[in-house]
């Protein structure tokens, strides 16, 4: 019997009210109605030919023998808190480069990004580093969620899973020798002169955690692992750090974008 299926890349997330279809093999995501998606994993293909259609010509599905078997996609959803100390690292303008040597000479560095006019001092030689300026209204256009994704891969929604999407695998250090989530947090971790630097990587941890899976209404939500989270901005809008996106468009339990 010949039936039709999903490619081995595409992997299904279901939400109250729809299902997203993400294509990694084109970087793609689609929303369809649960009733529809239930319909054509149930083999009713007569009941729901326009999206056979529209599926086909989207290249989502494939027709195979019944006995078939055919690879899928897994994502881990264990988070391994016992792994390296490798992160991200954000710097401002004015920190002292020996003193960030000094500190972090025991970890792996995997990118550096400085904020500053000037160009950066070198801290670690055999890490990149990322120059850019200051500019909290970035963020916000990126917490804009209206619908159209650009960064839908394999391994982004991977880390998704595990990790808050802004937060994740960071630390931040302004010129203040502050740590913080991020460059633009108000949020103060530890300084960087005074306290133990793996005291201060433990504290860190529990803002690289806060997944969708965390927040209200996100939770719910079949888009939550590939959209943007920037929790500074919530925490300053709803002065709430698990609260919703202000600015996300989507009600999952309607189905529906919202103006």
């Amino acid at each position: 019997m010949i039936v039709k299926k999903f490619h081995q890349f595409i992997h299904l997330e279901r939400g109250p009210k729809n299902t997203a279809i993400i294509d990694f093999l084109k970087n793609n995501i689609f929303q369809v109605e649960n009733e529809v998606i239930d319909k054509f994993l149930n083999g009713k293909y007569s009941e729901i030919s326009d999206f056979i259609r529209k599926a086909t010509e989207e290249e989502l599905i494939i027709e195979i023998d019944n006995k078939r078997w055919i690879p899928h996609l897994s994502f881990d959803s264990e988070t391994n808190l016992n792994a390296d100390f490798s992160f991200e690292l954000e710097i401002e303008e004015g920190i002292n480069p020996s003193l960030i040597k000094y500190k972090l000479k025991y970890f792996e560095i995997f990118k550096i990004i400085f904020y500053g006019k000037r160009n950066p001092p070198k801290f670690f030689t055999s890490t990149k580093i990322i120059k850019k300026e200051k500019n909290f209204i970035q963020c916000i256009k990126l917490s804009e969620i209206t619908g159209e994704f650009w960064r839908i891969s394999e391994s982004l929604y991977s880390f998704n899973k595990k990790y808050n999407s802004c937060w994740g695998k960071k630390i931040a250090i302004t010129k203040d020798n502050k740590i913080r989530p991020c460059i633009f947090s108000e949020i103060i971790i530890g300084d960087l002169q005074k306290d133990d630097i793996y005291d201060m990587l433990e504290k860190a941890k529990k803002y690289w955690l806060i997944t969708k899976d965390r927040i209200k209404k996100c939770k719910d939500c079949e888009l939550r692992y590939v959209c943007f989270d920037c929790r500074e901005i919530v925490k300053r809008k709803t002065n709430d750090l698990y609260a919703s996106n202000p600015y996300c468009k989507y009600n999952p339990y309607k189905g529906i974008w919202e103006n």
